[in-house]
C-alpha cells in the first residue's frame, strides 16, 4: 500500500467535489463545487492519496493578513476506512509544515493554527490534542440546540 500526502492538483478537483457532496458531510454538490474550487484557487488544499485515490483532504487558508502568521484548518476529513491508522495525523501535521512553509516565503513566522470541530467528535479531538491542539473555548449551542463546537489552538510560538 503506497501512501502519499501532497498538494491537490486540477485533475483531484472532481473527485474531491464528489466526496465533499456525499450525505455523510451534508452537502449539495453545488455547495461542494463553490467549496473546493474556492479552496483551490484562493487557499489551499493537501490530499493523502492512498495507491492514487484520495482517502483524506485537508483545506487551510491564512487568517487575516499574513504579517500576523495566524492560520486556519477548515477542513479536514479523512476516509471511514483509513481512520485510526494514522493517515489523518500524517495529512494534519503535513499541512501544518506546508503552513510554516507558506508563511516562511515572505519571511513570516506561522505563530497559531486555530481549526473547530464538535464536541461530539471525540476521535478527532483526540488527534488535535495528539498533535499539540490546545482548547481555547467552547462555542454552545453554534450549529443549534445541543451541538457545541470546540475551538483549538495550536501554538508555535515557542
Amino acid at each position: 500500500m503506497t501512501t502519499r500526502i501532497c498538494s491537490v492538483t486540477k485533475k483531484d478537483l472532481d473527485a474531491l467535489i464528489r466526496i465533499y457532496a456525499s450525505p455523510d458531510l451534508k452537502v449539495t454538490e453545488e455547495e461542494s463545487f463553490w467549496f473546493v474550487n474556492c479552496y483551490f484557487d484562493y487557499h489551499h488544499i493537501d490530499t493523502a492519496k492512498v495507491n492514487g485515490e484520495i482517502k483524506g483532504a485537508c483545506f487551510w487558508r491564512l487568517e487575516g493578513e499574513k504579517y500576523c502568521g495566524l492560520g486556519w484548518i477548515e477542513n479536514i476529513w479523512v476516509e471511514e476506512d483509513c481512520r485510526r491508522k494514522g493517515l489523518g495525523e500524517r495529512l494534519l501535521r503535513k499541512s501544518i509544515r506546508n503552513m510554516k512553509a507558506f508563511f516562511q516565503e515572505d519571511h513570516v513566522k506561522l505563530r497559531k493554527v486555530v481549526l473547530t470541530t464538535q464536541n461530539s467528535r471525540l476521535s478527532a479531538r483526540r488527534l488535535y490534542e495528539r498533535a499539540g491542539f490546545k482548547k481555547a473555548a467552547v462555542l454552545e449551542e453554534a450549529y443549534g440546540p445541543g451541538d457545541s463546537d470546540i475551538i483549538y489552538v495550536l501554538d508555535l510560538r515557542r
